[in-house]
């Protein structure tokens, strides 16, 4: 890798750029015809239900098929497919219900991993980190000035939207429904180390210049060292608990001390 890496721009807007430059070809979701929804919905059912209350939500569906009530439901959803600048009629109430809202911890329910490879070439867990953590920030790069080819199939490009919640974005515990918050790329240059419960911001950019591996390798033994030779309450294990007890936990620790809000 580069030893150095210029700092990172802005860019202009947040659908500029190589990463979305296929955005508004993209067809809009579609809202399926309600012969097409409720026999799926009576297929969740089966495996559940006995034969006379499967009998009995057949009737009850054939019935709301024909009904008013149903085809102004569906006239009211494609009424807001078609609402203009709205490219996805699920997506907020989707976000909400499987996300957001879902109170379950997000570790291991929500939350998906990663783990690497060996890596004969590194064999000390501080440099495969840096090496690791240099490349996430090149990846960064090509995210935050858009110049990232947009990801594609046989059938064409696939939505970038979401890249825009890829770094520098996180989850707050909030009641009912958690919230996102996002915050400036080129004004958070740093990444967060967690070690032996203790919580380390550890700049990336210096003057303008990507450190090299080497020398966050560096920065992050420091950290090793300070983070081992003490104890810290384990305040991180909150954040694996069910959402609701989290979010009051949460404002308790915001609340006790202007120290723990910034």
């Amino acid at each position: 890798m580069p030893s150095a890496t210029p700092h990172q721009p802005k860019p202009a807007n947040e659908t500029a750029g190589k990463l979305f430059e296929f955005q508004a070809q993209l067809p809009k979701l579609p809202v399926p015809a309600l012969s097409e929804t409720l026999p799926k919905y009576l297929r969740t059912l089966e495996p559940l239900l006995s034969k006379e209350a499967y009998a009995q939500s057949k009737k009850v569906v054939a019935e709301f098929e024909q009904s008013a009530q149903g085809q102004e439901l569906q006239r009211r959803l494609e009424a807001r497919a078609a609402e203009p600048g709205r490219a996805n009629w699920l997506e907020e109430w989707w976000n909400d219900l499987s996300y957001m809202g879902y109170r379950d911890p997000v570790v291991p329910y929500v939350s998906y991993f990663y783990a690497f490879k060996d890596d004969r070439l590194r064999r000390k867990a501080t440099q495969r980190a840096a090496a690791i953590v240099r490349a996430a920030w090149e990846f960064r790069r090509q995210v935050a000035t858009r110049s990232l080819a947009p990801e594609t199939t046989k059938a064409g490009a696939l939505c970038s939207y979401s890249y825009n919640f890829m770094f520098n974005a996180t989850r707050v515990p909030k009641l009912p429904s958690d919230i996102e918050a996002t915050y400036d790329l080129a004004s958070n240059e740093h990444i967060a180390v967690v070690r032996n419960n203790q919580f380390f911001a550890l700049p990336l950019v210096h003057n303008g210049q990507l450190l090299s591996a080497a020398e966050i390798e560096a920065q992050l033994d420091r950290i090793v060292e300070q983070a081992d030779s003490s104890a810290a309450v384990p305040v991180g294990v909150l954040t694996s608990d069910n959402r609701d007890l989290w979010a009051d936990n949460y404002q308790l620790l915001r609340d006790a001390s202007p120290k723990n809000a910034a």
